[in-house]
């Protein structure tokens, strides 16, 4: 059986983070709860967290629009030299990387669209959070191909 849309989108936007050199762990599958379950060496770290679908049924496909945040963790246990400044410039550096390939080189996906960010500083001392809100708009096939 193929991997699901939504699997290959989140595999493409792994390997698309992975290559950003800073990002030491990313993941979509295990997303972790506390920021403090992270190692140090997994530091910057970014993970996928998925916030459902709509979707608009043409036929024998639908049309969807997925949302899901990519979250980034930062921090630094031991000098807390960590800033607002450090938070864009990453964020930068994943859009970036983003936006390199809007469809993600995946047959079916339409574009992949920027809905906001916000970065946190004070939540979880020494780790800092930001968020990137995102949608990737596809293409579902509804039936097997005959």
């Amino acid at each position: 059986m193929t991997d699901s849309m939504r699997t290959q989108i989140a595999t493409a936007l792994v390997s698309t983070l992975t290559a950003v050199t800073e990002i030491k762990y990313v993941a979509y599958d295990k997303v972790r709860m506390l920021a403090s379950d992270f190692q140090d060496w997994e530091i910057p770290a970014v993970q996928l967290i998925d916030l459902g679908d709509d979707n608009k049924h043409e036929q024998r496909r639908a049309h969807k629009t997925w949302n899901f945040i990519l979250e980034l963790v930062m921090g630094d246990k031991t000098s807390g030299l960590i800033s607002q400044k450090d938070l864009w410039n990453m964020l930068e550096k994943i859009e970036r990387a983003l936006f390199a390939t809007p469809n993600l080189g995946i047959a079916g996906v339409i574009h992949i669209k920027l809905l906001g960010s916000v970065t946190d500083l004070h939540m979880l001392a020494p780790f800092y959070t930001a968020r990137i809100d995102l949608q990737v708009e596809y293409y579902q096939p509804l039936v097997d191909v005959c």
